[in-house]
C-alpha cells in the first residue's frame, strides 16, 4: 500500500495528532512518503507522484489537495490520476473551503471526520463520501507532566471581544445582509450544539421573501464569501460565549492561555503561548483548565480537553449531549450548563475548595484518555477502508481485458 502524505509545511495542532495514524499504517506495512507543499513546487511533486504511482494521497483538513485542469475544468489531482485522496478532518471542513473552490465535484475522495455535524459542512462543499472516527491522541507529543501546579485556573484561548469581530465583519459585507449575521449568531448562542448551516437556514426562513431574495442574489455572486460569512458567524458566536462566561468569573485569578483582544476582567491575566510544548506545560501546571468548545465543533469532542487531561489537569467544559459517550461527567471531566453562568461559577468555587475531588477527577480523566483515546482502533478502521479500496483496485486490474 503506497500513500503520499501531503502537508502545507509544518503541521499545527490538533493536526499533529494524525501522525499517530501514519505510524500505525507504517506498522501495518504501508509505504508512506511525505511531501511538503510549502517547500516544494507542486508541479515537481505531481511529477514524482506520477512516477511513484501511489494509490492514495492523504492529508489533514484538506490542506494537501492539489488542483489541476483538464478540458478547461478544474479537478482535484486524485480524480485526474485515477487514484484516491483521503482527508482526515480534525476541524470543521468549512474552515478549509478554499481547497474545494472552483473544482468539479470530487469523485475519488474520502473524508474522515471527528464531529458528525461536519457532514453538513462537507455536503455543502460537494463531498458525500464521509466516515466518522472519534477523537484520539498522539502519545508521542506529550512530555512528562509537571509535578508542581502553580496555576489555579487556566482558561483556554484565544479570546477576542465579539465587538471587535462584529466591527471588522461589518466592513466586509453589505449592510443589508448583516441582520442574517447577528440573528444567526444569536440563535447559535442560545443553541450551542447547532451547526452554523442549520442555524443559518432556520434564521433565513424567518425573513420576508424580499429580504431573502436580496441575500440570495449576493450569495450567487459570492459563493466563496458565503462560506467565509458562515465561518465568521461561528467565530463571533464562540467569542461571544467565551466573554459571556469570563465576565461571571471576574475577580477570580485566571490565566487566559493564548491571544487576548479586548479589556481584561479583574483578576484575569492573558498569557502568551509561543509553542505547543509551552501550552502543554501550562496545562500540566494548572489545577483546573476551563475549555469552551468552539462553535465549529458543535457536537463532537475537541482534542484540547484530551490534551489537558493527558497532562494531568482537571478539565471543565460546557456540556453537550455527546460528552457522556466520551467521558463520564463529574467523574472524569467536569461539565457546566453552557448558558448557566451560576452553574459555572458554583462548580469552579466548589472544586477549588474540594481539592481531593478535583485531584480525583484529574487522575480518572487522565487514565480514561490514556486507555480509551489511543489511536489504534481509529487507525485500524482507516486501514481497513484503504485495504478494501486497494483490493477492489487490484481486482479491477485483473479483470481488465489483456491487450
Amino acid at each position: 500500500m503506497k500513500i503520499a502524505f501531503l502537508r502545507p509545511g509544518e503541521l499545527g495542532v490538533p493536526a499533529k495528532h494524525v501522525y499517530a495514524i501514519l505510524e500505525y499504517l507504517k506498522e501495518k506495512g504501508a509505504e508512506i512518503r511525505e511531501y511538503d507543499l510549502k517547500e516544494r513546487d507542486p508541479q515537481s511533486v505531481v511529477r514524482e507522484l506520477e512516477e511513484w504511482r501511489p494509490l492514495f494521497l492523504m492529508d489533514t483538513n484538506g490542506t494537501g489537495i492539489i488542483v489541476g485542469e483538464r478540458d478547461g475544468k478544474k479537478y482535484i489531482l486524485s480524480d485526474l490520476l485515477g487514484i484516491v485522496h483521503v482527508s482526515i478532518f480534525v476541524d470543521d471542513p468549512l474552515l478549509f473551503y478554499p481547497a474545494f473552490e472552483g473544482v468539479e465535484k470530487p469523485q475519488n475522495y474520502i473524508a474522515f471526520i471527528t464531529d458528525l455535524k461536519h457532514t453538513d459542512s462537507l455536503n455543502l462543499l460537494g463531498i458525500s463520501n464521509v466516515s466518522y472516527i472519534s477523537p484520539f491522541v498522539n502519545e508521542n507529543l506529550f512530555p512528562e507532566p509537571e509535578k508542581e501546579k502553580d496555576i489555579e485556573i487556566a482558561f483556554v484561548g484565544p479570546v477576542i471581544d465579539p465587538q471587535i469581530i462584529s466591527n471588522a465583519v461589518s466592513q466586509n459585507y453589505p449592510q443589508e445582509i448583516m441582520p442574517f449575521f447577528f440573528e444567526t449568531g444569536e440563535f447559535m448562542f442560545r443553541n450551542p450544539e447547532v451547526h452554523v448551516l442549520t442555524a443559518f437556514n432556520y434564521v433565513f426562513g424567518l425573513f420576508n421573501p424580499q429580504v431573502q431574495e436580496q441575500f440570495n442574489k449576493w450569495r450567487e455572486k459570492n459563493p466563496s464569501l458565503f462560506y467565509k460569512f458562515l465561518n465568521d458567524i461561528a467565530a463571533y458566536t464562540t467569542m461571544r460565549r467565551k466573554i459571556y462566561l469570563l465576565h461571571f468569573l471576574e475577580g477570580m485569578e485566571i490565566k487566559i492561555l493564548g491571544d487576548y483582544q479586548g479589556n481584561l476582567f479583574e483578576g484575569h491575566e492573558a498569557v502568551k503561548v509561543s509553542s505547543y510544548e509551552q501550552l502543554l506545560k501550562y496545562y500540566s501546571s494548572s489545577n483546573l483548565v476551563i475549555f469552551v468548545a468552539p462553535q465549529t465543533i458543535p457536537t463532537g469532542f475537541s482534542f484540547i480537553p484530551l490534551e489537558a487531561l493527558y497532562m494531568g489537569s482537571a478539565v471543565m467544559t460546557d456540556f453537550k449531549g455527546t460528552i457522556p459517550g466520551f467521558l463520564k461527567p463529574d467523574e472524569e471531566i467536569i461539565t457546566f450548563a453552557p448558558l448557566d453562568r451560576a452553574d459555572l461559577e458554583e462548580k469552579v468555587l466548589f472544586y477549588l475548595e474540594d481539592r481531593e475531588s478535583l485531584q480525583n477527577i484529574a487522575e480518572k480523566g487522565q487514565k480514561a484518555v490514556k486507555e480509551r483515546f489511543k489511536v489504534n482502533d481509529r487507525a485500524e478502521f482507516i486501514y481497513n477502508v484503504l485495504k478494501d479500496i486497494e483490493r477492489q483496485f487490484e481486482e479491477a486490474l485483473k479483470n481488465q481485458p489483456s491487450r
